[in-house]
């Protein structure tokens, strides 16, 4: 580790920043307002486990052709179109919660278009990141940015569990929007550094896609991260689509499940302040595994316990390693993978890693039908901690670096 302040000074990197705390704030308030919405209209986790699903799945079917896109568009633009286009569709959500409670066909509809754009965006977003900072500074930007969307859900899931009990749904909806215009006027006054290894993309569709293709499958260690981050992705999947049932079948009220993911917002933001002035210029893979075995163990002992206390305990330090996997595992993609190439890799290696989490949501839907939420929790640590052991063992992961 190594002190370092230089980032401060980018003017372009102090504006990206807000934009994610913009953004993160309104996400964090909508999501919320959504499930909980959900969860009171059908107090069925089939349907909240299948919506989850259609967002997802829908992203993952689109991803690799973003990933395409954003090696070809400039990603500025994609992402301002991205934000007009969410904002819109929020408005349009807002027009039908104003005349009562909207019907269960539109969150499919919104679910669905905002998976489609996310496919889109999340590629486009990775590849800013990397033209806004060195290579040097990748970890403590990962961070820092860290803090922006994490302090935001620190504050967000009480601000919309507020606004439910006393405001409605409405009034979250409309923060969501606005946020996403305010977005997109950011965004104008950034400019994006253009690399030496950029260059203009001539050639087909589809044979720029298998040149993504044939790179992620000749480097085995993503290859192994990749398929790690698949299952702790299906694994904090399963954790996630198991809270507000817990809390629900406990009485514990929807206050409790804006705490809980207060705590949770908490515990990540104290993670990534650990990365924000000293600097790992060279992360390594085992030291993403670390954080993951250690959250799959947190996971696995709520299942053990309902007390409020003690819940908002263990996801204040699971926010810790959540922090610490999404600073060190995108830092060691980036320098692994090529500027000229980064998007098609990308939009891989999330259609992979991602692909999971649907799949988990819909299936822990569909088990805790029959299953108690104690269980999931359970299950989803040991699968989590697992998966780490088995990703260790590859040579290419194991002896990375040296």
């Amino acid at each position: 580790m190594e002190l370092s302040l230089h980032i401060f000074r980018n003017k372009n990197f102090l504006l990206y920043f807000i934009i994610v705390w913009v953004s993160s704030l309104g996400d964090s308030i909508f999501i919320i307002a959504l499930t909980w919405l959900l969860v009171e209209m059908t107090g069925s986790p089939l349907i909240v486990g299948s919506y989850l699903f259609a967002v997802g799945i829908t992203k993952m079917i689109f991803v690799l052709f973003g990933g395409v896109i954003v090696d070809r568009v400039d990603a500025r633009k994609l992402l301002v179109l991205s934000n007009i286009i969410r904002a819109l569709m929020m408005f349009i959500f807002l027009m039908f919660i104003m005349f009562g409670l909207p019907p269960l066909w539109l969150f499919y509809v919104v679910g669905v278009l905002f998976g489609a754009v996310d496919s889109i965006a999340e590629p486009a977003g990775i590849s800013c990141r990397k033209r806004i900072v060195k290579e040097e500074h990748y970890t403590q930007s990962m961070s820092l940015l860290m803090v922006a969307s994490n302090s935001s859900y620190i504050i967000g899931p009480m601000i919309g569990a507020t606004l439910i009990a006393f405001g409605g749904m409405w009034l979250a909806i409309l923060v969501n929007g606005l946020s996403f215009v305010l977005v997109v006027i950011l965004f104008m006054f950034i400019s994006f550094r253009v690399t030496d290894e950029e260059e203009i993309v001539s050639k087909s569709f589809i044979k720029s896609l298998l040149e993504g293709f044939k790179y992620f499958v000749k480097t085995p260690v993503i290859v192994a991260m990749s398929t790690q981050a698949f299952i702790t992705n299906a694994s904090v999947g399963a954790a996630m689509i198991s809270i507000p049932f817990l809390i629900k079948k406990y009485e514990l009220g929807v206050e409790s499940y804006g705490l809980i993911h207060t705590f949770l917002g908490i515990g990540s933001a104290i993670g990534a302040l650990l990365f924000i002035v000293f600097t790992i210029k060279r992360p390594k893979p085992y030291m993403v595994l670390i954080t993951v075995f250690i959250q799959g163990a947190l996971i696995m002992l709520i299942g053990f316990s309902h007390q409020l206390i003690f819940l908002a305990i263990m996801f204040l330090f699971i926010g810790v390693q959540e922090s610490a996997i999404n600073v060190l595992a995108p830092s060691v993609n980036q320098t692994i993978i090529p500027n000229k190439m980064f998007g098609r890799v990308i939009g891989i290696m999330i259609l992979i890693m991602g692909s999971s989490t649907p799949i988990s949501q819909a299936l822990s839907g569909w088990l805790m039908e029959s299953l108690k939420p104690e269980i999931m929790f359970v299950g989803a640590g040991i699968l989590q901690m697992s998966g780490a052991i088995a990703t260790y063992l590859v040579p290419a992961v194991r002896n990375f670096g040296k």
